[in-house]
């Protein structure tokens, strides 16, 4: 029979002394100036020390690294010892900044539930990796032109920069605005949308990059990981035994 802790919620599954989520500007900062890869190592070991963070439906998508070194598993607010014999790899993505994220389908650990200050560290995450893909965009829209004009002075491209700066300004005003107290302010349903709302404003981005948001090993890929972090585990919960 294996060993299980039972977490209650809105707490670490492993002690970090960081209370709820402090860092939360640290974890935004480092996507937005480093990627996705600090970003999410430093989110990691804040919030779940040695645990692989299942997602309701029981899959993870994780760094490689993590996958491989951690030798227990959040599931449910339980932490069990990990069987991998259960464990299925659906996929193995390139990060562009360097590094390897795998999907993973854990069996018996769709739960219906999610570590709440998990997803909320990446809602961070993912604002601050939605700011590098403006960044991108930034740049990229900067550097090309449209017979005298640059793409960035078109009045079209100009209103959908816009568009996405006023989901980045609303992403904020709920993360890092005044908050009501209690240890989980933010409630599931309101994370949830956090994540549609970042999803959306990639997806605006990416248009913007045209066919250069295709390449594996460019701001397009970046956001993609992002997209399906979010489908993992901030999603409706989904069958175990079903591909993410």
């Amino acid at each position: 029979m294996k060993a299980t802790t039972t977490v209650p919620a809105g707490e670490p599954a492993a002690r970090d002394g960081g209370g709820s989520l402090r860092d939360g500007a640290e974890i935004r900062r480092l996507a937005r100036a480093e990627g996705l890869m600090p970003a999410i190592s430093r989110l990691h070991g804040a919030v779940l020390g040695d645990a692989l963070p299942c997602g309701p439906g029981g899959h993870a998508v994780v760094p490689a690294e993590l996958a491989d070194g951690c030798p227990s598993l959040w599931a449910g607010g339980a932490v069990v010892p990990r069987d991998r014999e259960k464990e299925t790899v659906l996929h193995t993505l390139e990060v562009p900044e360097g590094g390897t994220v795998v999907a993973l389908r854990c069996e018996g650990s769709a739960r219906g539930e999610t570590h709440p200050r998990w997803v909320l560290g990446l809602a961070w995450l993912r604002w601050g990796l939605s700011e590098r893909l403006l960044d991108a965009c930034l740049e990229y829209l900067g550097s090309r032109s449209a017979g005298d004009a640059k793409l960035l002075h078109q009045q079209m491209v100009k209103g959908r920069v816009a568009d996405a700066l006023i989901e980045h300004l609303e992403i904020g005003a709920m993360l890092d605005g005044p908050q009501p107290p209690g240890p989980e302010p933010l409630g599931a349903s309101a994370l949830a949308h956090l994540h549609e709302q970042i999803t959306a404003a990639d997806r605006m981005l990416l248009r913007l990059l045209g066919a250069s948001s295709f390449l594996a090993a460019g701001p397009g890929q970046a956001a993609r990981i992002s997209e399906l972090i979010a489908d993992v585990y901030a999603g409706p919960a989904r069958d175990g035994g079903e591909d993410a």
